[in-house]
């Protein structure tokens, strides 16, 4: 995850701390749209308007950068480990399935994970909770 980004000719662009966020949620009008950009500078809303702007565009494009969500890596393509509709599934590999499900579910932001099963898949949600929870009990020998 990036911390912070150089903006050339203009700073260091990095996340907003608590205070500038509680400063963020107070603000109306046309400054609520530029003030990330500003104080994620350290500047002032007025200071942020007197760049250039290819200065303000390249503010835009790192403070996007910085807060966008990373990509899920894909390391192999779902169909060849996922089952196919009604087949059945050994305890085995309900649990390799859902250690694999478990894996996806830690790449993607938050509440991207239910539309990614029900995109992606081919499984129900109801399957797949079910392959986490087997992969996530400890195992009984016997």
């Amino acid at each position: 995850m990036l911390k912070e980004i150089e903006v050339e000719g203009v700073g260091i662009m990095r996340h907003l701390n608590d205070w500038q966020s509680a400063r963020l949620a107070s603000l109306r009008g046309p400054n609520r749209s530029i003030a990330p950009m500003a104080f994620g500078l350290g500047m002032t809303l007025r200071q942020f308007r007197q760049l250039t702007p290819d200065q303000q565009k390249a503010a835009w494009d790192a403070h996007n950068r910085l807060t966008a969500p990373p990509a899920p890596e894909r390391r192999e393509e779902p169909a060849s480990w996922l089952p196919r509709p009604r087949e059945r599934v050994s305890e085995e590999r309900q649990i390799m399935i859902g250690r694999k499900l478990l894996q996806v579910k830690a790449q993607l932001p938050h509440g991207h994970f239910g539309p990614w099963i029900d995109k992606e898949s081919g499984i129900t949600r109801k399957q797949a909770a079910r392959f986490m929870k087997a992969a996530k009990q400890p195992r009984q020998s016997g």
